[in-house]
């Protein structure tokens, strides 16, 4: 598998001007196959592209196909329905099953730049990219949860560390210096994330002005990216879908549920802290504390693993803990001590159930492969995988969506593929 530092893409900006004067107008250039570029908009809910700032992906919706939401997976949290996207596994199968975890064969997980993130064997399962790079097709996703992992036994073609701090405008700079590599050497898929959406809505609020201006502003990026693809006469060839993980909903400090307000915090290890909140009780206090908080408050809902409902598709692994606790929408569960030792506003969350409203997330698709115009019903995220195998001519890897479920979107009807299973 080839490997190439990221640095490449920056370098390549200087190679544009020269890789455009050295082809021969007379020369035939030859058909190139379809490629994909995918974006995601972090905490992008379904309904924010009617915000005033959603001037591009309302442009881009019309030309292409958007759904009226996409259903994230349980937990709608972000690195866990970022892999699903890429794998097509629920957080279940492919064992990110939260952004925290505790897994007692390997140690702690934590989202952001951590031994754990680079660590293959947290991640399960298949993503796009190595699916990609398996089938000797070049990939680069960027600033993807899982990219810096070598799952598969090693990077993509180009990568990228999650990076919530690198400048909207270098991840612009970043792709469209990717997609003007000569054709012999671009990559088929590349991948960018934004994170400005979900961090507003996280402190302010999703109805909040600041949110309103991460919108714009990310709308902005997706612009330029889209405008940049046509200015290189690049729109025949890639395909673009616009996605986010999850959406957001209000919270209020009149909402908060204090787990030590029922159970003592010497009783059990937090290993995350949300609307899904994971608890391991520490030994000989698991009956207490499910117990406990059972009946602490009617505006929260306490399971051992065995006992989630079927269709959140949750539980089996064994990195979910003994007991997980879930909030009623817009509720927040804490402790004093953190609560106090707190600096920041947070006005927003997600992690709730998957099915609400307010937990469904953006999806738009639009390019060569995809129809015009097209509002297709509401659908689960474990189906894009299969969306983006077929958009690049791979064979999937085993997983729990299928292709049946996105195919009206397309142009040309792809034969019927059974659903896979891990």
């Amino acid at each position: 598998m080839r490997r190439h530092s990221v640095f490449l893409a920056l370098v390549a900006l200087l190679l544009i001007p020269a890789a455009c004067t050295t082809r021969h107008a007379a020369a035939p250039v030859p058909e190139q196959p379809q490629s994909l570029l995918l974006i995601s908009i972090d905490g992008f809910r379904w309904d924010y592209i009617n915000r005033p700032g959603a001037v591009n992906l309302r442009a881009l919706a019309a030309r292409g196909v958007r759904a009226e939401r996409m259903v994230p997976s349980f937990p709608s949290l972000t690195f866990p329905n970022h892999y699903t996207i890429a794998t097509g596994l629920y957080p279940d199968h492919h064992g990110i099953v939260s952004n925290a975890i505790l897994d007692p064969a390997i140690g702690k997980f934590g989202i952001g730049d951590n031994p754990a993130v680079r660590e293959a064997r947290w991640w399960g399962g298949e993503p796009i990219w190595v699916t990609a790079e398996h089938q000797h097709e070049r990939a680069a996703p960027m600033s993807w949860p899982g990219s810096e992992a070598p799952i598969g036994g090693a990077h993509a073609s180009w990568w990228r560390k999650y990076d919530v701090n690198q400048p909207r405008a270098d991840k612009v700079r970043e792709v469209l210096a990717l997609l003007a590599l000569p054709p012999d050497s671009t990559p088929r898929l590349v991948t960018e994330y934004f994170p400005d959406v979900d961090h507003e809505g996280h402190f302010f609020g999703p109805e909040s002005a600041e949110a309103d201006a991460a919108i714009a502003h990310v709308d902005s990026a997706v612009g330029a990216i889209v405008d940049g693809i046509a200015k290189m006469g690049l729109a025949s060839r890639w395909n673009i879908i616009v996605l986010a993980d999850h959406g957001m909903t209000p919270l209020s400090a009149a909402r908060t549920i204090y787990l030590d307000d029922h159970v003592s915090l010497d009783s059990m290890d937090v290993v995350e802290f949300g609307p899904t909140t994971s608890i391991a009780p520490k030994a000989g206090h698991e009956a207490y504390i499910y117990d406990r908080l059972r009946r602490a408050s009617p505006h929260l809902t306490v399971y051992h693993p065995s006992e989630i409902p079927a269709r959140f598709h949750y539980g089996t692994n064994r990195r979910i803990p003994a007991v997980v606790a879930l909030a009623e929408e817009g509720w927040n569960i804490t402790t004093h001590p953190r609560e106090q030792a707190s600096t920041n506003p947070h006005l927003g969350n997600h992690g709730f159930d998957n099915q609400l409203l307010s937990m469904g997330a953006l999806f738009i698709a639009s390019g060569p492969a995809f129809k015009s115009g097209v509002v297709v019903p509401p659908f689960q995220n474990i189906h894009v995988y299969d969306l983006m195998a077929h958009l690049l001519s791979l064979r999937p890897a085993p997983n729990d969506g299928s292709l049946d479920s996105t195919r009206v979107m397309l142009r040309v009807q792809p034969k019927t593929r059974a659903a896979s299973s891990p």
